[in-house]
C-alpha cells in the first residue's frame, strides 16, 4: 500500500507497514553474503561443483555459494564468464535435494540478451558484454533449471531475479514448472518476461496447487497478462477449492482455508503498465475469495480509482492481510491511510480468529 513515500504519514502507518509485511513472506532464509564456499563444501552441491570444476581445470568462483543449513544454493552472475557458468550450471542441474535456489544479477539497462549462442562466442564477447546477458548463458540457465525441476524431490523455493530469458529459454523454463510437484515459491523478478511468455506461465500455474506464491514484479507486464492471465489463476484455483469444500461438507467435516493449497501471495510490482484497469476484474474477483491472503502492486500505474477498488474489496473480503499499493505516486495520502486502516483490522481479527 502506499504509505511509503508519502511524507505526511505518521509514525503509526510505519508500525502498521512492519506489522502487515511481516505476513506471508517465505520462511526460507537467505545466505550470508559473506559465507565462503569453502565453509559450505559440506553441502552436496558443494562438492559436485568442486568436482565439476577439477574437471574443467578452474577454480570454484566466490560468487556461487552454498549453505548447509538451510539447504539453499545463491549464484550472483554479474562477475561470471561463460565457462564459469558452465560448470556452475553443469553441477547445479543434478541436483535434486536443495530446498531453495537463488540466482540473482543486477538490475540491467538490457531489455533483450546479446546474441551470442555458443561457448566459444560468449568467450570471445566484448568485454563490455556480460556473459549472463548471452543468450548461451541464459539458455544455459534455463536447462540446468529444468533439470533440476523435473528430478528434484526437495526444492521449494526458486528465484530468478533479472535473467534476460529469450523465448526459447522461457518455454524450457515453463516446461520444467509444469512438471514439477515440489515447488511452492517462484520468483521472475526484473526478468522481463513480458506478457505472451505471462499468460503461458499464468496456463501452467492455474494447475499448480503446489504453488503458494508467485513474483513477477518488473516483468513488462500489462493489463493483458493482469486480466487474461493472472485472474485465470485466481478464478480456476478458487473453482477447485470451493470444489474441495464440498466434498468435505459431504463427510460432514469442516474445510480449513488455511491449509488449502494453491496461490497465496501474488506480487506484482514496478509493473507500471497494468493500471487501474487491469486490476479491476482482479479486485472483484477477490471480493468472494478467501484463499489469497496478500497482493503486492506497488508502483503499478493505479491511482484513486484504483485504490478506491482495492479499497472496496477489502470492505468485503476481511480475509486478505496484505494489499500493497504504496508507490503508485498518485494515490492520495488520504485513500491510502483508509486502506492501511482497513488492513489493519483484518490483520487483527485475523490474529484474533
Amino acid at each position: 500500500m502506499s504509505v511509503v513515500g508519502q511524507r505526511n504519514s505518521s509514525k503509526s502507518n510505519t508500525s502498521r507497514i512492519s506489522f502487515l509485511h511481516s505476513k506471508l513472506k517465505p520462511s526460507l532464509s537467505t545466505i550470508k553474503s559473506n559465507e565462503s564456499f569453502e565453509s559450505s563444501v559440506k553441502h552436496k552441491f558443494g562438492l559436485t561443483y568442486a568436482e565439476v570444476c577439477g574437471k574443467y581445470k578452474m577454480r570454484p568462483v566466490p560468487w556461487v555459494k552454498c549453505n548447509g543449513k538451510t539447504n539453499s544454493i545463491e549464484i550472483l552472475g554479474d562477475r561470471m564468464k561463460a565457462d564459469e557458468w558452465l560448470a556452475a550450471m553443469e553441477a547445479l542441474s543434478t541436483d535434486t535435494s536443495t530446498h531453495h535456489i537463488r540466482l540473482k544479477n543486477k538490475r540491467y539497462t538490457e531489455h533483450s540478451t546479446k546474441n551470442y549462442d555458443t561457448l566459444s562466442s560468449a568467450i570471445e564477447a566484448p568485454k563490455n558484454i556480460l556473459a549472463v546477458t548471452t543468450l548461451y548463458v541464459v539458455r544455459l540457465i534455463a536447462t540446468s533449471i529444468h533439470e533440476v525441476l523435473i528430478n528434484t524431490t526437495a526444492l521449494v523455493c526458486l528465484e530468478l531475479e533479472n535473467v534476460l530469458f529469450d523465448e526459447q529459454a522461457l518455454r524450457i523454463l515453463i516446461t520444467g514448472i509444469d512438471t514439477n510437484q515440489t515447488l511452492q515459491h517462484l520468483s521472475l523478478a526484473y526478468s522481463r518476461i513480458g506478457n505472451t511468455a505471462c499468460l503461458t506461465l499464468c496456463r501452467t500455474l492455474r494447475n499448480k496447487p503446489n504453488i503458494r506464491s508467485v513474483d513477477l514484479s518488473g516483468c513488462c507486464l500489462t493489463r493483458e497478462s493482469a486480466t487474461s492471465g493472472l485472474l485465470d489463476i485466481i478464478k480456476k484455483q478458487q473453482v477447485k477449492r470451493h470444489e474441495e469444500c464440498w466434498a468435505h461438507s459431504l463427510r460432514d467435516r469442516t474445510a480449513n482455508p488455511d491449509i488449502m493449497h494453491g496461490l497465496r501471495r501474488l506480487t506484482l510490482n514496478d509493473n507500471t503498465a497494468i493500471g487501474d484497469a487491469g486490476v479491476a476484474d482482479l479486485f472483484e474477483s477477490l471480493k468472494d475469495d478467501y484463499y489469497m491472503k496478500a497482493v503486492d502492486l506497488q508502483n503499478c500505474g493505479l491511482t484513486d480509482r484504483g485504490a478506491q477498488l482495492a479499497l472496496s474489496t477489502l470492505m468485503i473480503n476481511d480475509t486478505l492481510v496484505v494489499l500493497d499499493v504504496r508507490k503508485n505516486a498518485t494515490i492520495s495520502s488520504a485513500m491510502l491511510e483508509a486502506i492501511m486502516a482497513r488492513l489493519y483490522e483484518n490483520n487483527v481479527k485475523k490474529k484474533g480468529d
